[in-house]
């Protein structure tokens, strides 16, 4: 019996036959011939990276980090004025805001 699929044959009047193994013997025997293919470890092949490879990846570490440094910074402020009791008082326009104003507030400032 055969394991693969094999060539497809075409037929009389166009139709399709193909062996496939339809005995609980053979799928049996053909799962398990599968399994043990699949039960031994892949050898590992070391890649290497060329240079521009390397400078590529380095600056998009860099990057990535610029933008997460940004965020937590960003994260800082917001949590830093809205837990604040005074706010950022002599930065505001009127006497009495409330702290998410005060926020809308520096970041029209800072425009």
């Amino acid at each position: 019996m055969k394991t693969d699929l094999g060539v497809v044959k075409v037929g009389d009047d166009n139709k399709v036959e193909v062996e496939i193994p339809h005995k609980d013997e053979d799928i049996d025997h053909e799962y398990d011939r599968v399994l043990k293919i699949l039960a031994k470890p892949r050898p590992e092949e070391k890649q290497k990276r060329d240079a521009s490879t390397k400078q590529e990846d380095y600056y998009k570490s860099f990057r990535t980090r610029v933008v997460l440094f940004w965020l937590i910074s960003n994260l800082g402020l917001i949590v830093a004025i809205l837990y604040s009791n005074t706010g950022l008082q002599p930065i505001s326009v009127s006497g009495s805001q409330s702290r998410s104003s005060v926020y809308l507030t520096v970041g029209t400032c800072l425009d």
